[in-house]
Protein backbone atom coordinates (compact mmCIF):
# COMPACT_ATOMS: atom_id res chain seq x y z
CA UNK A 1 0.00 0.00 0.00
CA UNK A 2 3.05 3.10 0.98
CA UNK A 3 4.84 1.70 -2.41
CA UNK A 4 1.82 2.06 -4.60
CA UNK A 5 0.68 5.47 -2.58
CA UNK A 6 4.42 6.56 -3.14
CA UNK A 7 4.84 5.43 -6.90
CA UNK A 8 1.85 7.54 -7.76
CA UNK A 9 2.82 10.69 -5.74
CA UNK A 10 5.86 9.96 -8.01
CA UNK A 11 4.21 9.97 -11.12
CA UNK A 12 1.65 12.73 -10.51
CA UNK A 13 5.28 15.12 -9.26
CA UNK A 14 6.62 13.93 -12.79
CA UNK A 15 3.67 14.72 -15.13
CA UNK A 16 3.72 18.41 -13.53
CA UNK A 17 7.47 19.21 -12.68
CA UNK A 18 8.41 17.80 -16.04
CA UNK A 19 6.64 19.77 -18.39
CA UNK A 20 7.51 23.50 -16.43
CA UNK A 21 11.34 22.21 -16.67
CA UNK A 22 10.90 21.14 -20.42
CA UNK A 23 9.17 25.17 -20.79
CA UNK A 24 12.11 26.69 -18.70
CA UNK A 25 14.68 25.11 -20.75
CA UNK A 26 12.92 25.88 -23.94
CA UNK A 27 12.33 29.30 -23.16
CA UNK A 28 16.19 29.83 -22.31
CA UNK A 29 17.01 28.11 -24.96
CA UNK A 30 15.48 30.15 -27.80
CA UNK A 31 16.59 33.64 -25.89
CA UNK A 32 20.66 32.10 -26.13
CA UNK A 33 19.95 31.63 -30.02
CA UNK A 34 18.32 35.25 -30.20
CA UNK A 35 20.85 36.98 -28.29
CA UNK A 36 23.42 34.86 -30.59
CA UNK A 37 21.53 36.40 -33.90
CA UNK A 38 21.48 39.78 -32.84
CA UNK A 39 25.12 40.06 -32.24
CA UNK A 40 25.56 38.56 -35.32
CA UNK A 41 23.76 41.27 -37.02
CA UNK A 42 25.32 43.83 -34.93
CA UNK A 43 28.49 42.80 -35.86
CA UNK A 44 27.59 42.78 -39.53
CA UNK A 45 26.89 46.41 -39.50
CA UNK A 46 29.40 47.15 -37.32
CA UNK A 47 28.10 48.00 -34.45
CA UNK A 48 30.18 47.02 -30.79
CA UNK A 49 27.03 47.48 -28.39
CA UNK A 50 27.70 48.42 -25.26
CA UNK A 51 24.10 49.03 -24.00
CA UNK A 52 21.91 45.73 -25.04
CA UNK A 53 18.09 45.44 -24.21
CA UNK A 54 16.27 42.22 -25.37
CA UNK A 55 12.96 41.23 -25.45
CA UNK A 56 10.27 39.00 -27.05
CA UNK A 57 11.62 39.57 -31.00
CA UNK A 58 12.90 42.74 -30.35
CA UNK A 59 17.05 44.16 -29.26
CA UNK A 60 17.72 47.66 -28.67
CA UNK A 61 21.36 48.84 -28.43
CA UNK A 62 23.91 51.36 -27.96
CA UNK A 63 27.35 51.99 -29.44
CA UNK A 64 29.07 54.01 -27.45
CA UNK A 65 31.78 54.10 -30.16
CA UNK A 66 29.73 55.73 -33.02
CA UNK A 67 27.28 57.16 -30.82
CA UNK A 68 24.63 55.25 -32.32
CA UNK A 69 21.40 53.49 -31.93
CA UNK A 70 20.29 49.92 -33.28
CA UNK A 71 17.18 48.41 -33.63
CA UNK A 72 16.52 45.02 -34.57
CA UNK A 73 13.42 43.16 -34.37
CA UNK A 74 12.82 39.68 -35.79
CA UNK A 75 9.54 38.95 -35.33
CA UNK A 76 8.45 38.83 -39.29
CA UNK A 77 9.73 36.85 -41.63
CA UNK A 78 12.12 39.49 -42.41
CA UNK A 79 14.25 40.97 -40.02
CA UNK A 80 13.94 44.69 -39.75
CA UNK A 81 17.40 46.33 -39.06
CA UNK A 82 17.30 50.64 -38.12
CA UNK A 83 20.55 51.92 -37.50
CA UNK A 84 19.93 55.77 -35.73
CA UNK A 85 23.10 58.26 -35.45
CA UNK A 86 22.28 59.62 -32.12
CA UNK A 87 24.49 63.43 -33.14
CA UNK A 88 21.98 63.72 -36.13
CA UNK A 89 18.92 63.48 -33.45
CA UNK A 90 16.68 66.70 -32.57
CA UNK A 91 13.39 64.90 -31.12
CA UNK A 92 12.88 61.89 -29.62
CA UNK A 93 8.91 61.12 -28.49
CA UNK A 94 7.30 58.26 -27.21
CA UNK A 95 3.98 57.87 -29.38
CA UNK A 96 1.35 55.46 -27.33
CA UNK A 97 -1.70 54.67 -29.64
CA UNK A 98 -4.38 53.03 -27.56
CA UNK A 99 -7.71 51.56 -28.09
CA UNK A 100 -10.72 52.58 -26.26
CA UNK A 101 -13.69 49.69 -25.21
CA UNK A 102 -17.01 49.94 -24.18
CA UNK A 103 -19.02 47.16 -21.70
CA UNK A 104 -22.10 48.28 -20.62
CA UNK A 105 -21.41 51.59 -18.07
CA UNK A 106 -17.64 51.09 -18.64
CA UNK A 107 -15.00 52.07 -20.38
CA UNK A 108 -11.26 50.44 -21.09
CA UNK A 109 -8.29 51.68 -22.99
CA UNK A 110 -5.67 49.05 -24.08
CA UNK A 111 -2.07 50.10 -25.86
CA UNK A 112 -2.25 48.53 -28.94
CA UNK A 113 0.94 50.31 -29.68
CA UNK A 114 4.00 51.68 -28.70
CA UNK A 115 6.81 53.92 -30.66
CA UNK A 116 9.92 55.88 -30.11
CA UNK A 117 10.19 58.58 -33.11
CA UNK A 118 12.98 59.96 -34.52
CA UNK A 119 13.29 63.35 -35.57
CA UNK A 120 16.57 64.56 -37.31
CA UNK A 121 18.98 67.66 -37.59
CA UNK A 122 19.46 66.57 -41.13
CA UNK A 123 15.30 66.93 -42.19
CA UNK A 124 15.69 63.16 -43.17
CA UNK A 125 12.21 61.53 -43.04
CA UNK A 126 11.63 60.96 -39.32
CA UNK A 127 11.98 56.94 -38.18
CA UNK A 128 9.85 55.02 -35.75
CA UNK A 129 10.78 52.03 -33.92
CA UNK A 130 8.23 50.04 -32.74
CA UNK A 131 8.37 48.62 -28.85
CA UNK A 132 5.11 47.34 -28.81
CA UNK A 133 2.64 45.95 -30.66
CA UNK A 134 -0.58 43.67 -30.20
CA UNK A 135 -0.04 42.31 -33.58
CA UNK A 136 2.98 41.00 -32.70
CA UNK A 137 2.62 39.89 -29.27
CA UNK A 138 -0.48 39.73 -27.24
CA UNK A 139 0.92 40.54 -23.66
CA UNK A 140 2.71 43.32 -22.31
CA UNK A 141 6.10 43.48 -20.54
CA UNK A 142 6.85 46.43 -19.35
CA UNK A 143 6.45 48.74 -22.30
CA UNK A 144 5.83 51.89 -21.28
CA UNK A 145 8.84 51.70 -18.55
CA UNK A 146 10.94 50.64 -21.16
CA UNK A 147 9.96 53.10 -23.60
CA UNK A 148 10.57 56.11 -20.95
CA UNK A 149 14.15 54.69 -19.99
CA UNK A 150 15.06 54.25 -23.57
CA UNK A 151 13.56 57.97 -24.17
CA UNK A 152 15.84 59.60 -21.32
CA UNK A 153 18.93 57.63 -22.40
CA UNK A 154 18.46 59.24 -25.93
CA UNK A 155 17.61 62.09 -24.78
CA UNK A 156 20.91 62.15 -22.66
CA UNK A 157 23.13 61.34 -25.77
CA UNK A 158 21.42 63.00 -28.86
CA UNK A 159 23.34 65.95 -30.61
CA UNK A 160 23.69 68.95 -28.41
CA UNK A 161 24.91 72.00 -30.09
CA UNK A 162 26.24 73.12 -26.65
CA UNK A 163 28.31 69.54 -25.53
CA UNK A 164 31.61 70.10 -25.09
CA UNK A 165 34.11 67.18 -26.26
CA UNK A 166 36.76 66.63 -23.78
CA UNK A 167 39.61 65.65 -25.08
Amino acid sequence: MNLSLNIVMLVVILIVVVPFAWFIFAQKSAEAKQKKVFQKISKEHNVNLSVVEYWNNSCLGYDDHENTLIYINSSKSDKKIQRIELDDVRKCAINKISKDYKNGDKHYSEMSQLDLEFTFISNTQPVVITLYAVDDNFSQNRELERAEKWLAFIDKHKYNKNRVNAA
